[in-house]
This record gives structure tokens, C-alpha cells and sequence, in this order.
């Protein structure tokens, strides 16, 4: 059976830089894939309501169903630009993760820690961080895959500095990171090495 890869797309941009490099990297590799772009998803702002202790969150946007995709996935692939920080939407879709976690590892804001809290068990996941440039802060990156690896999963380390994931330079124009191969190639690594971290 086939490994089953969920790519979560954090830009803002339809169909941008981000994607066409998740896409053409999935499309030459024999496993299941899914791609969900977060400029496509409404992501709400978390509104503390705590009714997410028990069921699904209660906001009506596509949070439950990104959710759901990431729990049948075998592996994860984030792939997020960085703008000022990392794209405003994908912090929002992380927040609202975490909050959750956070609220069912508290049972609500006034009761003791609960032990089996954590959305994910140990499923793998990969971080590849774009811009213009390639250069990306070491703290931003860190700080967010901090807060995935809180959420359960686990993280699969690149080959070579950052470590923390592939820091990719995609140009500024849709379209521009198909021209480098060294990108597609340092992505590509990281992608087969999440791959082969799966057990079936």
C-alpha cells in the first residue's frame, strides 16, 4: 500500500511558489498524495469558547476538515513562505491546532493535566520554509516547528543545516522556483526521507 502524504500549503498566494514545488516533488514519487492550500481553506480566528474539550471545533470554516485529512495522512509535508513572519493564515491554522491540544491536555482552563491529549501520536512530518531569497531565521523556523511537535507529530530532520527542515529560495514571481534545481533537489531529499521514516 502506498504511503499517504498530506502537503499543507501556508501562503496566501493560489497555486504559488510554494505549491508548484510541493507539486512537482509529489508528482515524481510513488505515494498517495493530497494537497490542501490554505488560500483555499477559511481559517477562522480561535475564539476560546473551550467546546472543543470534547467534540470537533465548533467554528463552521474548514478547520475539522484539514484536521480530519491530517489524521488519515501517513506523513505530513508543511511548506510555508515567510513573509514578516510565517504567513498570517498558517499561524491562525496553528493556533487554532494547538489551542484544542491545549485545551484537551487541561480539560478546559480550570482542571487538571490529562495524559492522552495530543492530536497526533508520533506521525512524521517535514518543514519546507520559502522566500525570495532562501534566507530564513533559524528562530522563526524553530519556533514553529516547536509548536507542531507539540501538537504529536514528529519531526523528520533534513541531511544538513538548518536541520530543522529545507530553507528554499523560490524568486519572487509564481512560477520562479521551478528554475532552480538545487531547490527542487535539496526538497526532494527531505521529502523521500519523511517517506522512508513511514511503517507500514
Amino acid at each position: 500500500m502506498k504511503p499517504k502524504i498530506l502537503a499543507i500549503i501556508g501562503s496566501h498566494r493560489k497555486n504559488g511558489n510554494s505549491y508548484a514545488l510541493i507539486k512537482t516533488i509529489l508528482d515524481n514519487m510513488d505515494v498517495d498524495t493530497q494537497i490542501v492550500q490554505l488560500a483555499n481553506r477559511e481559517i477562522q480566528f480561535c475564539t476560546l469558547c473551550e467546546k472543543c474539550v470534547n467534540d470537533d471545533c465548533m467554528l463552521q470554516d474548514d478547520l475539522n476538515e484539514t484536521l480530519h485529512a491530517m489524521r488519515e495522512a501517513d506523513g505530513l509535508v508543511f511548506a510555508v513562505p515567510k513573509y514578516l513572519f510565517h504567513a498570517s493564515k498558517f499561524v491562525a491554522f496553528l493556533e487554532r491546532l494547538a489551542t484544542i491540544n491545549h485545551m484537551r491536555q487541561y480539560r478546559g482552563y480550570e482542571r487538571g493535566p490529562k495524559k492522552d491529549y495530543r492530536l497526533f501520536s508520533g506521525k512524521p512530518f517535514c518543514m519546507l520554509t520559502t522566500s525570495g531569497t532562501g534566507r530564513t531565521e533559524t528562530e522563526i523556523v524553530k519556533t514553529t516547528t516547536e509548536y507542531i511537535q507539540g501538537l504529536g507529530l514528529t519531526m523528520v530532520q533534513h541531511d544538513h543545516e538548518p536541520f530543522l527542515g529545507a530553507n528554499i529560495a523560490t524568486g519572487d514571481i509564481i512560477g520562479d522556483v521551478m528554475r532552480n534545481k538545487e531547490t527542487i533537489e535539496e526538497s526532494r531529499r527531505l521529502v523521500e526521507r519523511l517517506i522512508n521514516s513511514i511503517k507500514h
